[in-house]
């Protein structure tokens, strides 16, 4: 319980994450703002984990992003804002990101059906506690000292996509994203600007990539991946979608509906620690251009003896706006629904 309570005060090692891959985008990957179809895309993510075992973390993470200027032979240049806010602890920690990330989207077959992305993310963070909140027998030196109950910090990040659809039954992407370039300095008890080690946030380094697998008419395997390197912690998230189609009729006889069951398995390994953390089970609904799922994290670590299994629940709404709904754009680019 003393962990729990004070590790907001020293612990900055590891990122706000979302199980749903496919709904946080430009937070996983600046090279992916930007990259879907259609003209602005605004994503919604709301997630509680661990709240059975204390008052642990709550977290909301808004997007908005799209075509900033369309080039010649399908080439985009894609921008985005972002905006996150998690909160953990009974000293209330707070961290609150706003990014602005701009992407270059190149078509490799002048179709829009091969493209590499570079991108690059700019944020500005600022984290916050309360130490008035602290219980304890003696006084504490966060209170006595006067340490700083608020730090503020820029934080750069670049990524690079890559993806392409066969034909019309099969696609697959991969990405890489460094995150944290500049390697801020994030302590609550800085001293005369000097740095010392665990006061800065970890660089990250990110691979995800996924497939589109047609099973038939009405069937569609979705899986994918993510690993996450970041300082002594890595994790790796792997599972799949099944999507089934056969729910409603839109223009051309094509189902503007669909129904979505995952799984991933999420493992992790922390210095001489390893294991399987948790098991994430997905259903999501599709109709047109709205995209809403919910899933839910059952621990299997070792906290699931004071959790029961009860990791969190998240939901995610993405929608997806087109102005040019009557025909085709010169530039469209022909992304996999994986992507969102």
């Amino acid at each position: 319980m003393i962990l729990i309570v004070l590790a907001p005060t020293w612990v900055f090692s590891q990122d706000i994450h979302f199980s749903h891959i496919h709904a946080s985008p430009t937070l996983l990957n600046p090279a992916m703002t930007g990259l879907f179809n259609g003209d602005l895309r605004f994503i919604a993510n709301v997630k509680s984990q661990w709240q059975s075992v204390t008052n642990a973390y709550s977290t909301f993470a808004g997007s908005l992003d799209g075509h900033i200027y369309e080039m010649g032979n399908r080439d985009v240049i894609g921008g985005g804002l972002q905006f996150y806010r998690d909160k953990a602890g009974d000293l209330n920690f707070q961290t609150t990101s706003t990014s602005l990330g701009l992407s270059l989207l190149k078509s490799l077959d002048g179709k829009g059906k091969h493209y590499v992305s570079i991108g690059v993310q700019n944020a500005f963070i600022s984290s916050q506690l309360d130490f008035t909140k602290i219980i304890a027998f003696d006084n504490e030196p966060a209170i006595v000292e006067g340490a700083n109950n608020n730090i503020n910090y820029w934080d750069i990040s670049a990524g690079i996509g890559w993806f392409y659809t066969f034909n019309k039954n099969s696609s697959a992407y991969l990405g890489a994203a460094l995150l944290h370039i500049n390697e801020p300095l994030v302590t609550f008890f800085e001293k005369d600007n000097v740095i010392s080690e665990g006061t800065s946030l970890y660089r990250k380094l990110v691979l995800h990539g996924g497939a589109d697998i047609k099973l038939n008419r009405h069937s569609t395997l979705k899986p994918n991946f993510i690993f996450n390197d970041q300082g002594p912690h890595q994790e790796i998230n792997i599972g799949t979608f099944w999507k089934y189609s056969k729910l409603g009729k839109g223009m051309g006889n094509r189902s503007n509906t669909a129904i979505y069951f995952g799984a991933w398995v999420r493992w992790y390994k922390v210095q001489q620690s390893a294991g399987s953390d948790a098991i994430i089970a997905a259903v999501r609904f599709d109709h047109k251009n709205t995209y809403i799922t919910f899933s839910f994290d059952i621990n299997i670590s070792s906290l699931s003896q004071v959790s029961y299994g009860k990791g969190g629940p998240e939901l995610s709404l993405i929608q997806i706006i087109d102005f040019n709904k009557g025909g085709r754009k010169s530039s469209k680019v022909e992304c996999p629904e994986f992507y969102y």
